[in-house]
């Protein structure tokens, strides 16, 4: 690929080189017409107003190039942060149901947790106070 663009180099160099030195040998001066103004140039004025069309041309794509990947990758980014708000959010709301559902049953545990069943003590896994058991 290397040895590819390197000959087209080349060969680009050498035909730019050979265009300039006829061109300039040659002394004729061509009239271009267009909407009533007339303007006469030489081949080789002709060949630098090529060139330079090319190169600005060149610039143009270059920086249209440029926008649509820059506003590529700020639309992919923008659609990444909105995913990740979105899965935070999702996050957030299954942890605030998680947390109403345990405080929930904590809740139901805790009413029936400090009773006792009718003289037979506090209920087993519930720690108790030295006043609890001087009670019963």
């Amino acid at each position: 690929m290397i040895a590819l663009g390197l000959a087209l180099t080349l060969f680009a160099a050498g035909a730019t080189g050979f265009a300039v030195i006829a061109l300039a040998s040659s002394p004729t001066a061509i009239a271009l017409t267009e909407f009533g103004v007339t303007i006469s140039a030489s081949p080789l004025d002709l060949f630098f107003a090529g060139a330079v069309s090319v190169v600005v041309l060149g610039l143009g794509f270059a920086l249209i190039s440029r926008g649509t990947r820059r506003s590529a990758k700020r639309h992919k980014e923008f659609r990444e942060l909105k995913q990740l708000r979105k899965d935070k959010a999702m996050a957030a709301t299954q942890g605030a149901a998680d947390h109403e559902a345990s405080s929930a049953n904590d809740g139901a545990k805790d009413s029936t947790a400090g009773s006792t069943d009718k003289g037979r003590g506090p209920l087993p896994g519930r720690h108790t106070t030295a006043e609890q058991h001087s009670s019963v």
